[in-house]
């Protein structure tokens, strides 16, 4: 998995027919509710932090969880109520390398499966130096990995596609830190260094995809439907031999602290890029 899309590379040859790309575009972002929307102020400004994940089910020592530093960019700003801004690909765009696409011959010969995905947490922006967010991120990502690792490297794709919410309320609790469980005292050391205006962690969302080739694509979306909210999942877009997996189309919601925003996002995959015009990087 890349961490960001600078530099990116065209997908393994086995991923695709005719080379491509598969990527997560955060594309453009919804202001439903600002919270600095006064005369006297600047509006917000909305930073989407990720934790990137991939892990192989049944495969000891895939599973790999790093928080992607150059998401803490900003994403937009100057954001009033009722503002729609595009977000920039330099923040809102990852694009993913080698994964390995799998089909029914494969599933059913054993062969490993690619899952990864990103814990998207929300940031409204203030007076925070960002190495003290960064910390709690990176730190988060390695509880994530762990977690990972003890939930899905000794446990068969069978049981997962049997029961994904299992593994989605297992990542919800991992991720949880980020949300509610800072200590008081962290707290307090928040709101001093930023002199009483502290940067605001809003909810996350969750994506979990698993690069399939058409045929398994239903049975794979089917697996994910009914998540609880915040968390999406199913077949990544794929143009793999014998026919492609369509982009995906996602609005994920961002809020509390005053603000609510909803961030358009695209899960897919091929050389034409998202949809509004959107033509990643090669």
């Amino acid at each position: 998995m890349q961490r960001l899309k600078a530099g990116a590379a065209a997908v393994a040859a086995m991923l695709c027919a005719t080379g491509c790309e598969t990527y997560f575009d955060y594309d453009k972002v919804t202001v439903i509710e600002a919270q600095e929307d006064g005369w006297f102020e600047n509006g917000d400004e909305l930073v989407l932090a990720t934790i990137d994940f991939r892990v192989q089910p049944g495969v000891a020592g895939s599973a790999e969880a790093f928080y992607s530093s150059g998401s803490f960019e900003l994403a937009a700003g100057g954001l009033r109520d009722g503002d729609v801004a595009s977000i920039s690909n330099s923040a809102g765009l990852f694009t993913f390398d080698d994964l390995k696409v799998s089909s029914p011959s494969t599933v059913l010969a054993g062969q490993p499966i690619d899952i990864v995905g990103q814990v998207v947490v929300g940031i409204e922006r203030d007076l925070t130096p960002g190495w003290i967010i960064r910390e709690a991120l990176r730190d988060s990502a390695a509880d994530l990995e762990a977690l990972l690792a003890d939930v899905l490297e000794s446990r068969p794709i069978g049981d997962l596609l049997a029961d994904p919410t299992a593994l989605m309320d297992d990542l919800a609790n991992a991720s949880a830190i980020l949300n509610t469980d800072r200590a008081w005292y962290e707290n307090l050391l928040l709101k001093i260094v930023s002199l009483g205006n502290d940067d605001d962690i809003l909810n996350f969302n969750v994506l979990v995809f698993v690069p399939v080739t058409a045929g398994l694509a239903p049975i794979v979306d089917n697996a994910f439907a009914g998540l609880p909210d915040g968390f999406y999942g199913g077949a990544f877009p794929t143009e793999a031999v014998g026919g492609s997996v369509p982009a995906k189309r996602l609005d994920l919601r961002f809020y509390d602290h005053e603000t609510d925003y909803i961030v358009e996002t695209y899960i897919g995959g091929g050389t034409a890029g998202g949809p509004g015009g959107f033509v990643p990087d090669l």
